[in-house]
């Protein structure tokens, strides 16, 4: 049995002797339990320091399963972003290897159709300048005779008129959205003074009345591509005066430490928030635009340009109606 013995727990051993007598020995527990406990807390120490080798061998063991994957998605998100040239190494993994080669596989067919689409809006257009510039300059002819048209005829060549100009300039975009596409144009960043160049721009495309306003935070001079800001601003220039009855100001402000917006707002009707990613797209039309007379294509060539230097382009809401285009770019060096 065991019984306490002072502060000590014993084991009683007892075994009757002749003559109603009887032994006893007392065993000491302490040393057992001691033993038991050391044993005890190896115990534990093993299945803490075993579990967490545990989870370090499955993290590095998943790690290395996923890891195939999360590179594929990386060049998937590469190849999303424009980098059509991005394909997987090679593994000498049995399995993984046919991910990669299916990966490229498909990335190269993938380059092909989109370098073969490129080529073929690319050769159309310049194709179509030749026969495009002679149509306008017969009617350029006609038009500067038409004072010896009947009303009719003269009604006709208006419309012929605004037609074919509609179609040169959807010719000249479409050039210019197929080198964009190819990357055979250039970045050329070079210091300019914003306030200065924009009231250039907006001189230059009949625009020289509308307000400017540069933030004063925003340093001169900054580093900007000027053929691409012409490019984006004129554009946005336009699409207000096609679409919302002109422009109203045209705003530069700072973005972060290496960055400016600019903006143009408008008065008109605005634009749906369904509609603010659309517009932005090739042959896209918003709303308010439906049956107007243009190309589809200027706010495509203001997210193109805003994108190849590292920037973006978006609409919002003007404070008091309208709408506020807004392009952000990038004005330091690359």
């Amino acid at each position: 049995m065991r019984v306490q013995v002072g502060n000590e727990l014993n084991i009683v051993v007892g075994h009757p002797l002749p003559g109603n007598a009887a032994y006893f020995e007392f065993f000491s527990l302490d040393e057992v339990s001691d033993t038991l406990r050391s044993v005890r807390l190896s115990l534990v120490l093993g299945a803490v320091i075993t579990t967490a080798l545990g989870v370090l061998a499955g993290q590095f063991a998943a790690r290395r399963a996923v890891r195939p994957v999360g590179v594929a998605a990386q060049a998937a998100k590469a190849i999303a972003g424009g980098r059509l040239d991005t394909r997987l190494e090679p593994t000498e993994d049995p399995d993984l290897s046919v991910l990669a080669n299916s990966f490229n596989d498909m990335a190269a067919a993938l380059q092909t159709r989109i370098e073969r689409d490129a080529r073929f809006a690319s050769d159309v257009s310049h194709e179509l300048r030749s026969p495009i510039t002679a149509l306008s300059a017969a009617v350029e002819l006609l038009d500067g005779r038409r004072e010896e048209l009947p009303e009719r005829s003269q009604q006709a060549l208006d419309v012929v008129v605004a037609q074919v100009r509609r179609f040169d300039q959807m010719v000249i975009d479409l050039l210019e959205l197929s080198r964009i596409d190819a990357g055979t144009t250039e970045l050329h960043r070079e210091p300019v003074d914003p306030y200065e160049l924009t009231s250039r721009v907006a001189h230059r495309y009949g625009f020289g009345d509308v307000s400017i306003d540069v933030d004063a935070k925003l340093p001169s001079p900054v580093l900007v591509d000027k053929l691409r800001f012409e490019r984006i601003l004129a554009n946005l220039l336009e699409n207000a005066r096609e679409h919302a009855g002109g422009p109203t100001r045209i705003t530069a402000e700072p973005y972060g430490r290496k960055g400016m917006l600019l903006g143009v707002e408008d008065a008109g009707p605005g634009v749906a928030r369904s509609e603010r990613a659309r517009i932005f797209e090739r042959f896209a039309r918003g709303s308010a635009a439906r049956h107007r007379i243009g190309t589809g294509l200027g706010l495509a060539l203001v997210a193109e340009h805003a994108t190849a230097q590292g920037g973006e382009a978006w609409v919002e809401d003007r404070h008091g109606g309208g709408a506020r285009f807004v392009v952000r770019l990038p004005t330091g060096a690359r």
